[in-house]
């Protein structure tokens, strides 16, 4: 039986030399494997063109009982991402994003909310300007999705001069008597980022100290909660550039 599915892509890897796997979220399904059609046809590079990191595609997948590898057909774009695979920059967050979601998203199930979160933030990432929005992306994406992945700090816990237990993921007066945490003034930036939209953060500009020292913050709250996001592939291109 097919089945039309609303993709994106997390990750692209040969599997011979007529064909590729890719790992993709899908709306319907969660996430799936695919098998796509590779070659050097005119066809093949458009289909290619389509499985950058983070591309928005839509297909008929073949569904059948206990197959986890799915063959799809008729792959054609799910919405327009000119400059993600124009600017070298946003292509570079993409990359480093698809990687972090490959490793955290590791359910199967459909989740309609987290869906429309990651497909509406590549559309986004797609039409920022360059500055602070595009820099500032990785931190406020990782921040919300944690929200859909059960990891949320709780905000309202947070006070001046309280320091953040990052296994609780809770806002504490002393430090925790065993696991990590951060210290008040690395904690208030813990706040701010709960207090960060898309939008406002395209109008902060953050020392690029600073806004290192976040992303590292984030990676290691993840790595504690859900995947080792210590040795990302992309992640020192992301440090050199941001």
């Amino acid at each position: 039986m097919y089945e039309t599915l609303k993709c994106a892509v997390l990750r692209t890897i040969k599997y011979d030399d007529r064909r590729s796997i890719v790992t993709a979220w899908s709306m319907e399904r969660g996430r799936v494997s695919l098998l796509v059609p590779a070659g050097a046809s005119r066809e093949a590079r458009r289909r290619r063109a389509l499985m950058m990191p983070l591309g928005l595609f839509e297909g008929e997948a073949d569904i059948r009982p206990g197959r986890e590898l799915l063959s799809i057909r008729d792959v054609r774009p799910l919405r327009v991402l000119p400059d993600l695979s124009s600017n070298p920059v946003k292509a570079v967050v993409a990359m480093f994003l698809s990687e972090v979601l490959e490793r955290v998203l590791r359910e199967a199930a459909p989740d309609p909310l987290l869906s429309s979160y990651i497909f509406d933030a590549v559309e986004l990432l797609d039409s920022l300007s360059n500055g602070p929005g595009i820099a500032n992306f990785p931190l406020v994406f990782l921040y919300k999705l944690g929200r859909f992945t059960g990891i949320e700090p709780d905000s309202g816990s947070w006070r001046p001069g309280y320091v953040f237990d990052m296994n609780g993921g809770i806002f504490r007066p002393t430090a925790p008597t065993a696991g990590r945490w951060l210290e008040a003034d690395e904690a208030e930036f813990v706040r701010l980022l709960d207090r960060l939209s898309f939008a406002s953060a395209a109008r902060l500009r953050l020392p690029r100290a600073l806004r290192r020292r976040a992303l590292d913050m984030l990676l290691e709250y993840y790595t504690l909660h859900h995947a080792r996001l210590s040795e990302l592939k992309s992640l020192p291109v992301v440090q050199e550039i941001f």
